[in-house]
């Protein structure tokens, strides 16, 4: 146990969130090939640990007293919890949030969970703090979509593999974290989205696009979304990224779907006088902008713990250069969705005033799609057209 403690003060010494933590650990744990998969396990639970919590609780002397509080206050679904805890601190098995913080208090360990979240940053509507607080202390759910024709052979082969899951009213299935599907779906049946995500199909137009243009489209979530609800409609998908516009590509071929037309591209950067449609206007403009991710970081703990409160300023004036000069390529009576994954209303709200002010484009409505009590991310969305 003490190996694994060195190990765990190696991560932490040696992380400073440029890399996903996920991503780190797994090149971590290349380096140390002795390490079995119960070992690397427990790790990686006490590092997503650490970021989750360690903020709340004050620094201890004792260091597997730190560890054992942290987990206490957040990964008590975790199968080596009981390890974790005996001989430091009483495992104890509590249900709410707020039943934790009161045990650690009788343990005699201060617990702030304020802390974890930064301060004076405003929340968008739909949303508050106490609940916000509560996903980022505990996991987030695997949601996955089944693809038309695959939706019974999905559900009768996660039955015969025993997993447990939840059907929801869409379609989606939710899953524990640590499942692995490709043990028991084939890789063409599904797709791996959240909650959140999907419900971005309510706010599509009624009337079908001919031409869609997907802006930020990233690794082709919100992509899949249109070709699926307008398979009759051509499709555009750009990004500044040429690696993600390969994954989408391959996302796309995975799933058996008609390959969208692909453009590399920085609308910051734009030259005035080129015109990335040829002299057409979209029906439809999807700008998932890039953003804060704080209506993720229940998954990406590690983004909270490295936010800095001055970084919102360059995300909210990045995410209006690039609608602002999307709008110009939106049809007469197209409609344009300005999406992200935050919970800030610098981000949101108050950025699709400033972008109305600036366009002339009209807000017809807004709303954060809130996920937490359904374990799932939050997004902001607004649908905006001219006037």
């Amino acid at each position: 146990m003490n190996a694994l403690f060195q190990h765990r003060n190696k991560i932490l010494s040696a992380y400073d969130g440029q890399l996903p933590l996920s991503v780190f650990l797994k090149q971590y744990f290349k380096q140390y090939p002795v390490l079995g998969s119960r070992d690397r396990r427990i790790l990686s639970s006490a590092a997503f640990s650490h970021y989750r919590a360690s903020k709340a609780i004050p620094l201890l002397d004792d260091e597997k007293k730190q560890v054992a509080a942290e987990f206490i206050l957040c990964e008590q679904e975790s199968p080596d919890y009981s390890r974790m805890i005996e001989g430091v601190l009483p495992a104890q098995q509590v249900n709410s949030l707020q039943e934790r913080i009161d045990f650690l208090k009788l343990q005699g360990i201060d617990v702030d969970v304020n802390k974890i979240v930064p301060e004076n940053e405003g929340l968008s509507d739909g949303v508050s703090t106490d609940e916000w607080i509560e996903r980022l202390l505990g996991r987030t759910a695997v949601f996955i979509k089944p693809e038309k024709g695959f939706e019974k052979e999905v559900i009768k082969n996660l039955e015969k593999n025993q997993v447990l899951f939840e059907q929801g009213d869409n379609g989606e299935i939710k899953l524990r974290q640590g499942v692995n599907l490709a043990n028991c779906l084939k890789p063409q049946s599904y797709r791996i989205q959240d909650w959140a995500s999907q419900e971005v199909v309510k706010f599509l137009p009624q009337k079908a696009p001919s031409f869609i243009w997907d802006v930020c489209a990233g690794a082709g979530g919100k992509s899949l979304i249109l070709a699926e609800a307008f398979p009759n409609a051509r499709l555009l998908v750009s990004d500044v990224r040429p690696s993600i516009l390969s994954n989408l590509e391959e996302r796309f071929k995975r799933l058996n779907r008609k390959l969208p037309r692909m453009m590399e591209m920085d609308l910051t950067q734009l030259p005035k006088q080129f015109d990335p449609l040829g002299g057409e206007k979209a029906d439809l403009i999807v700008c998932d902008v890039p953003c804060s991710g704080s209506g993720t970081w229940g998954r990406t703990p590690e983004q909270a713990y490295f936010f800095k409160s001055e970084t919102l300023q360059d995300y909210s004036q990045k995410q209006r250069e690039i609608t602002i000069k999307a709008s110009e390529f939106l049809a007469p009576e197209g409609k344009l969705l300005f999406i992200t994954c935050s919970i800030f209303r610098e981000e949101n709200e108050n950025n699709v005033e400033k972008i109305c002010n600036q366009t002339g484009l009209k807000l017809l409505r807004q709303t954060t799609i809130n996920g937490f009590k359904n374990q799932a991310d939050c997004l902001f969305i607004a649908e905006l057209c001219n006037q």
